[in-house]
């Protein structure tokens, strides 16, 4: 796995993305070319979506 910086680093480039259509594709293409990092990835988000709502 790479190093969790870079991954996150990824994901909120992934998440600052305007079109829903692109965002959707390039997280496909995310998950088929990490697919080892996705349940690290997921932990992330869900992380960082719980934190928003306190």
């Amino acid at each position: 796995m790479r190093d969790p910086a870079i991954v996150e680093e990824d994901l909120m480039e992934i998440a600052s993305i305007a079109d829903d259509l692109t965002k959707f594709e390039r997280i496909v293409t995310w998950c088929a070319t990490h697919p080892d990092e996705v349940p690290f990835a997921m932990r992330i988000l869900m992380n960082r979506s719980n934190t928003t709502q306190a």
